[in-house]
């Protein structure tokens, strides 16, 4: 048996012990590829595993790779060795010239010559790649390319064991989803360093919203200077099933309009890059809505102006419920509403069809609602199943869209034969996530409401119009 024989035998025995271990499977990650770069005698390998939708490969655990390489830019499945999504191992001899490498300048900057991929395969479905990257051209080794695999199947089997839920698309969630959150690590393995506390408060709320995010995932250049870079932005955050970057400017109020210059300058550079500036006050006030923040604790001088009266309010219900009724005549609908603001709404609207319908309702757990859960959780699931019905999701109000993401999503796991969304107010500047609204009733200013279902702090349900809240002399100046 050969010496490189011997290292990589000798290298999976100490793999198969670290699994056997109480290390957390973060670390177990980690471990593996730090073993593998070394026993292969490489630049540094990665493990990557596909985003939710499949479209992208992100960063789970790496070893040997600088910061600056693994911000270059979220890795497209489809462009870069785009063979191990395949199933196949895929070999790039030379990055200086091998359209596969989608950030072939700056492989060269890390001093990159030759890579190799083998897919991460779940139940029989591709979640991730592997990946080994080299200073000098050369060749692999098929006992290398086999070696590779087994490490990738040693991955594998951290994922499924850890709880890891593999979708039927073959995307992974829960406790890898933990793993992507962590950044590019060498050893020992550590969390998530913010830069400053609302950061991680928002990560919590993403993650309570099973929201996929990566903190501060790429460097862009803004200004330069010749070869020389003067400029660069870091968003602080990447939701990849979203597609969308977010910059938040929650430290000091004056560092907003720098911050605005910079994410125009981005949009000028890179039109197709999606990306949000959550300013201090947007923050607030979304922190708000969760009971947290400074804004949380702000007390009430009552009702302010009224945005919809009763009257205003019954004739829009009225003209959306015909509108539903022209599009779903013949069909008979399953209104589905989330407790307890939606009531006033959805009873209204259901007098006013003139299609036959059904009426059902769910119940979430909420961020910050004292019962102790991670994640948001369904407390009361339907009891008309939506499966082969045509679902009319009803809402009182759309602001981040992160609750009706979830809620849809749930849905639409049940197969029905149709899902449309109807609300009686969007909020449209909050939206973070963008879901897609079948029927508007009117579209409301970033105040937070009351009235008609609408609540502050279980207080004005009952009210037969919408108004503005009233909060030390200023009217709706708190979250929405």
């Amino acid at each position: 048996m050969g010496r490189q024989a011997i290292v990589l035998n000798k290298s999976l025995s100490e793999m198969a012990g670290a699994l056997n271990s109480n290390l957390s499977a973060a670390e177990k990650l980690n471990f593996l590829v730090q073993v593998a770069s070394r026993s292969l005698g490489v630049r540094g390998c990665s493990l990557m595993l596909l985003d939710a939708k499949r479209k992208k490969l992100i960063h789970a655990a790496t070893y040997g790779l600088s910061d600056r390489y693994l911000r270059a830019g979220l890795v497209e499945a489809d462009r870069s060795l785009p063979e191990v999504m395949d199933g196949k191992t895929a070999v790039v001899v030379d990055t200086a010239s091998d359209p596969r490498v989608q950030f072939g300048d700056m492989a060269r900057q890390e001093k990159i010559a030759s890579i190799i991929g083998v897919p991460v395969m779940c139940r029989g479905k591709v979640v991730g790649s592997l990946r080994a990257y080299n200073r000098i051209r050369r060749e692999f080794t098929a006992a290398e390319e086999e070696y590779l695999i087994t490490v990738a199947n040693l991955a594998a089997t951290v994922l499924e064991s850890s709880g890891a839920r593999v979708s039927a698309e073959g995307s992974v969630s829960t406790e890898a989803k933990t793993t992507l959150r962590r950044p590019a690590v060498r050893s020992p393995v550590r969390t998530v360093s913010f830069a400053h506390p609302s950061e991680e408060d928002f990560a919590r709320l993403l993650d309570f919203y099973q929201i996929e995010w990566v903190y501060e995932p790429r460097s862009f250049m803004l200004e330069w200077e010749g070869d020389r870079v003067t400029e660069m932005f870091t968003p602080d955050f990447y939701l990849p099933g979203l597609d969308l970057y977010i910059e938040m400017t929650t430290l000091k109020p004056g560092l907003t309009s720098e911050k605005n210059r910079k994410v125009r300058r981005l949009r000028d550079l890179h039109p197709d890059i999606k990306i949000k500036l959550l300013a201090r006050r947007d923050y607030d006030r979304l922190l708000a809505k969760y009971g947290h923040g400074p804004l949380a604790g702000a007390k009430t001088e009552g009702v302010g102006r009224t945005l919809f009266s009763a009257d205003q309010i019954q004739m829009r219900v009225r003209q959306l419920a015909k509108e539903i009724s022209q599009d779903y005549e013949g069909r008979r609908i399953l209104l589905v509403g989330v407790l307890r603001g939606v009531l006033c709404f959805m009873a209204d609207l259901m007098r006013y069809l003139e299609v036959s319908a059904d009426m059902d309702f769910m119940a979430l757990s909420y961020y910050g609602a004292g019962n102790g859960g991670e994640a948001v959780q369904i407390t009361k699931d339907l009891d008309v199943g939506p499966d082969d019905r045509h679902v009319l999701l009803v809402e009182d109000i759309v602001d981040t869209g992160m609750t009706l993401s979830f809620v849809l999503a749930h849905l639409e796991a049940r197969h029905p034969a149709s899902l449309a969304v109807c609300t009686l107010l969007d909020k449209r500047v909050r939206r973070l996530t963008d879901v897609p609204l079948a029927y508007v009733g009117f579209e409301v200013p970033d105040e937070f409401l009351v009235g008609y279902g609408l609540d502050y702090r279980e207080e004005y349900r009952n009210l037969p119009f919408i108004a503005l809240v009233k909060q030390q002399g200023k009217e709706g100046d708190t979250a929405g």
